[in-house]
């Protein structure tokens, strides 16, 4: 590879950077694309974790409040952190110094979706309603607690 198509990858990687956080897998992945070879992405992405351009902590803490926010529930933000490359140790620390209610949080999303609903819900609809909060990614637990709390 030649210094001018180094470069060039340099900046499209500090330009992905300045738009939002990567993980390493990700700008890995988005670097095998542009044909990079492994050895210059291996010194490049080590290159931006010296200058803190890429931190895995900062990038789990950002993904996994994102998640939150979104009202997904822990076995789905675990999931798609799998996806994205997220040490699952990592994850799991970050879940914690969170302290997350997760039963508070499948109970404001069963809200939000059905916020009016008939005191006796049919078996049909009380199995939609738990669907929904499975893909969600909330435990029966969760899902059990937020809809008796309805």
């Amino acid at each position: 590879m030649d210094d001018k198509l180094k470069q060039k990858l340099k900046n499209y990687v500090l330009w992905l950077l300045g738009r939002q956080e990567y993980s390493r897998r990700e700008l890995t992945f988005k670097l095998q694309q542009k044909e990079a070879s492994d050895e210059f992405i291996e010194t490049l992405l080590n290159w931006c974790e010296e200058h803190n351009f890429i931190n895995e902590q900062r990038y789990c803490e950002g993904f996994v409040r994102k998640h939150i926010f979104k009202g997904h529930g822990l076995k789905r933000i675990q999931s798609e952190a799998m996806g994205k490359g997220i040490d699952r140790s990592l994850l799991e620390r970050v879940v914690e110094e969170l302290e997350i209610d997760w039963f508070e949080l499948a109970q404001e999303a069963y809200n939000k979706k059905y916020s009016t609903t008939p005191a006796n819900l049919e078996y049909k609809d009380k199995a939609k309603r738990v669907r929904y909060l499975m893909y969600r990614g909330f435990s029966y637990e969760q899902i059990d607690f937020a809809m008796q709390a309805q």
